[in-house]
């Protein structure tokens, strides 16, 4: 699937150009929106209540009405899903603050799922840090400028992703949560300094029946040599290894042991949700 074949606007259908906006929509010179991104597989939107949760979590910060309640835009997200045959996908759904008092648009439509190769997983990936910091950083906004120049330089200098720093201290990724494994201990910034992730979030819940626990803690840009670990999850990665770190390698340069065990039981839960 590369364009959906329909993009649901409010509940109505439409073909995909006729989902737009106009120029003079706050959205364009105020990024005044909110956005969540869901992994679909076998026909299962995964974590669709923590989803949707987070999306009112962020129109509240941002003072923005959903023109919905949730019940409906479940109702429309199994509606796009249908009118596209859509099993196996990414789900967008981005809310549009109206204009002059026009009540705000929601867009939900499918498109081709985000893979990665299999040795992402297996022997890690490389990351930069960059210095910036979001706006709101509780929110899934549509204000991603930081966010969108810190993954630019990520590919510029070649490697997966960027992390964020300010004030000496890491916060998160461009669009993923950032773990740190310090002294046998699973560390992930404090919840007021990010975007609280639905993976992320879920990973924490699940460590909680094991004998290791995950907790948040600040990580300090000046103790990056001390990480044994790091790994970085997203909707799409799930749980990703990272074993180089502007351009030196994390602990011994190879996938750790707690970062195997974290991906396996995020998996299995996985899995089992989807029917897999």
């Amino acid at each position: 699937m590369r364009l959906p074949t329909y993009v649901l606007r409010n509940g109505a259908l439409v073909l995909p150009a006729q989902a737009s906006i106009s120029v003079f929509n706050p959205a364009i010179y105020g990024a005044f929106g909110v956005y969540e991104s869901m992994q679909v597989a076998n026909g299962v939107v995964f974590a669709r209540a923590a989803h949707m949760q987070r999306l009112t979590h962020s129109a509240a910060i941002v003072g923005l009405r959903l023109p919905a309640d949730l019940a409906t835009f479940r109702r429309w997200i199994a509606e796009v899903l249908a009118a596209n045959a859509a099993t196996e996908c990414t789900l967008r759904l981005f809310v549009v603050g109206g204009g002059d008092g026009e009540e705000a648009a929601a867009f939900i439509w499918p498109q081709s799922p985000t893979s990665f190769p299999a040795t992402y997983y297996t022997d890690g990936v490389a990351v930069i840090t960059v210095e910036g910091e979001r706006d709101l950083p509780q929110a899934k906004s549509l204000n991603t400028l930081v966010t969108f120049l810190a993954r630019r330089r990520a590919q510029e200098q070649g490697v997966h992703e960027a992390l964020l720093h300010h004030a000496g201290y890491l916060t998160e990724g461009s669009n993923s949560n950032l773990f740190a494994v310090i002294d046998g201990q699973v560390l992930t910034p404090p919840g007021e300094q990010v975007l609280a992730g639905v993976t992320r979030d879920l990973l924490v819940s699940l460590s909680q029946g094991h004998e290791f626990v995950i907790r948040e803690a600040p990580l300090a840009l000046a103790d990056v040599s001390r990480w044994s670990e790091c790994f970085i999850t997203s909707t799409s990665r799930h749980v990703m290894p990272v074993t180089t770190l502007d351009g030196r390698p994390v602990g011994d340069g190879r996938v750790g042991s707690l970062t195997r065990r974290l991906a396996a039981i995020f998996e299995a839960t996985f899995r089992d949700q989807c029917g897999l």
